[in-house]
């Protein structure tokens, strides 16, 4: 039997943090965000060694260029699920302001735990998982 395609449904939608701040190398997490388009490949990775929180999970982009972190909340949930060995997947699903004259911009990612690469939603590309305010 040949194997099932999950067609987004196991997929949710994420809005990274910390996007405004440079790296430690130098490199700009602002300028790596102008490069990116929909469906670009990121990795989570977590950073039990990060000094501010052993449990952020980074983001970076397939050139390696961090460009944000996730919410703590998200972080712990998603990393218990990286140190597991649940493959977590995530795509760019949008730059926020890219079409903004010098706005700073954000990331919307597009995430599956299931082990499939996220797809991207159809026609609802602002729809973000986010807690009421």
């Amino acid at each position: 039997m040949g194997r099932v395609e999950s067609m987004g449904w196991n997929d949710f939608s994420l809005p990274a943090c910390g996007e405004f701040y440079d790296n430690e190398d130098g490199s700009s997490r602002q300028e790596e965000l102008r490069s990116l388009e929909p469906g670009d490949v990121l990795a989570l990775v977590r950073e039990p060694e990060n000094a501010h929180d052993r449990m952020a999970v980074a983001i970076f982009t397939a050139r390696g260029i961090r460009v944000g972190y996730l919410r703590r909340d998200r972080a712990v949930w998603i990393g218990s699920k990286i140190d597991r060995g649940f493959p977590v997947n995530a795509i760019v699903q949008r730059v926020k302001g890219i079409d903004l004259a010098g706005a700073t911009l954000g990331l919307v990612m597009r995430v599956n735990m299931e082990g499939d690469l996220p797809e991207l939603p159809e026609g609802r590309a602002d729809v973000v998982w986010e807690d009421a305010a």
